[in-house]
């Protein structure tokens, strides 16, 4: 998530705003249903139930086992307390949903509520009961916080998944920001990017790591409810299988002391289990972005022209990214006129206190 959000000076600790439950129930909810809490032991059942409700919820894109296995072993995650599953009797995940606490909070306090029921059993309630579970658990969340800032409990949906956003607006979340998806056939010519001067592209490396995350908490933090990305977050982002550093780019400049620090940036994931759902094969352009006082250059465009020109020559049919609707850098501008075309939409819906 992605975005800059100013709170009042009258705002008091979250802890002092904030009620929350001292314990929260199991929901009881669905015939046969068994709900328990969630250990590492479950990414395989839940990972079964992502696909099964990827299908109807996100069609274009898979959760996978090693994003599922980083969310399990961060820090602030603690799957017995912040998540909970409901098991079927015959052993399938019918329902799954977490509530996650930020691992930095500069600006807001922004508990992710993530949740799922398998198609086959959904007007049965279950959402409705494990929304209910993750909101109390989002509000412990909150009420243990010692930050004067807003504290947000969040969630997201596409844009055709008009239960969930029914059900979420429903409970008092608001729809807050839009995201499109955009898709380029890399087939199409590119225009000659402005070239960059006093800057030099390499491919994403290890040495660069730091400096790159010094980079992206820079370059985003004037977008709506973005927080600084930690070091183990990064480092997560990094080790995931789908992250191609050969494709993706850096742009390295001088500071005025003449130490090298990046500048720009475009990060490429390549996940081919997700070619079918796409009809060939695709690399996904994770982030762009470049440090505020070099905005206005031309560097985004010259570090997506040579990604693209990367993306091409590895056998790759098309590219993919996500943009802020409103994003303040005019991303969705520069996208289009490189040629990417909307294909579609999510929302984030937000409860505010």
């Amino acid at each position: 998530m992605t975005g800059t959000t100013h709170h009042s000076p009258e705002l008091r600790v979250l802890r002092d705003r904030v009620t929350a439950p001292s314990s929260i129930a199991l929901p009881t909810t669905g015939d046969g249903l068994t709900w328990r809490p969630v250990t590492a032991a479950d990414i395989g059942l839940i990972l079964d139930l992502a696909h099964a409700a990827g299908r109807i919820d996100h069609p274009r894109s898979l959760v996978t086992r090693d994003e599922l296995e980083e969310e399990f072993g961060s820090k602030v995650f603690d799957p017995e307390r912040d998540a909970v599953i409901a098991v079927d009797a015959a052993g399938r995940a019918v329902a799954y949903g977490s509530a996650m606490a930020p691992a930095s909070q500069e600006t807001i306090v922004w508990v992710e509520l993530d949740g799922m029921v398998v198609p086959d059993r959904r007007r049965e309630g279950i959402g409705t009961a494990l929304l209910a579970w993750q909101e109390a658990r989002g509000l412990q969340h909150l009420a243990a916080s010692e930050a004067t800032l807003p504290g947000w409990l969040a969630s997201s949906a596409q844009d055709h998944a008009t239960p969930a956003i029914r059900l979420l607006e429903a409970h008092g979340y608001e729809r807050a920001r839009w995201w499109l998806e955009l898709e380029r056939d890399l087939a199409a010519p590119d225009a000659e990017p402005p070239s960059a001067p006093g800057v030099r592209l390499v491919p994403y490396a290890e040495e660069w790591s730091e400096r790159a995350r010094s980079a992206m908490n820079d370059a985003f933090r004037d977008h709506w409810g973005s927080q600084p990305v930690t070091a183990a977050e990064w480092a997560s982002g990094n080790r995931l299988e789908a992250f191609r550093p050969d494709l993706s780019v850096l742009a390295i400049a001088s500071d005025p002391h003449g130490a090298e620090r990046v500048a720009g940036f475009a990060l490429v994931d390549v996940a081919p289990d997700e070619w079918p759902l796409r009809g060939g094969p695709f690399g996904y352009i994770t982030t762009v972005g470049v440090r505020r006082e070099g905005r206005g250059r031309g560097l985004a465009r010259t570090m997506l022209a040579h990604v693209l020109r990367a993306m091409r020559s590895d056998g790759l049919d098309y590219a993919v990214l996500n943009v802020d609707a409103e994003s303040p850098t005019g991303a969705l501008g520069l996208y289009q006129s490189l040629g990417f075309t909307v294909t579609d939409r999510a929302v984030s819906l937000v409860k505010r206190f």
